[in-house]
């Protein structure tokens, strides 16, 4: 268990250090050739008719956040265990905004308070992942002794 945990660890803090290097990056993630690509197929898909309108840069973004901050609050929420389900669900949010100050304070890049909101979601879900999953194998632990 201590190998396991001891494991646990140090993928939240490879996760950690990616996440950091996206987000205090000095320019927007999306600042470069692939962003245009990116807004390219969104136009011609519109044009064709085949992508839904409600698919834009700005939705694809704000899914993007949320995704990101996924597997944050899943394994916060698997190292620090149901007691702190409170805790988990708030950080998401804390950690959300204080990143998005940092950010107002660099050049070339913005905080966004839609951004918080999303973040915090996506580490909300993680969260709840990390928490059903925790019941479900209790449950089943539970059945077998």
């Amino acid at each position: 268990m201590r190998v396991l945990r001891g494991a646990l660890w140090a993928l939240t803090a490879l996760y950690c250090l990616v996440v950091a290097s996206i987000v205090f990056a000095p320019v927007h993630v999306d600042d470069n050739e692939m962003g245009g690509r990116l807004a390219a197929l969104l136009d011609a898909g519109h044009a064709a008719g085949w992508l839904p309108e409600f698919v834009t840069y700005s939705s694809i973004e704000q899914l993007s956040n949320v995704i990101m901050f996924v597997p944050g609050g899943f394994l916060f929420a698997l190292l620090l265990g149901p007691s702190a389900r409170r805790h988990v669900l708030y950080a998401g949010f804390v950690v959300s905004a204080c990143i998005e100050t940092i950010q107002s304070f660099m050049p070339n890049r913005t905080g966004d308070f839609v951004d918080v909101l999303m973040n915090g979601t996506g580490a909300l879900l993680g969260a709840a992942c990390a928490f059903w999953m925790h019941r479900v194998l209790r449950k089943r632990r539970e059945r077998r002794a």
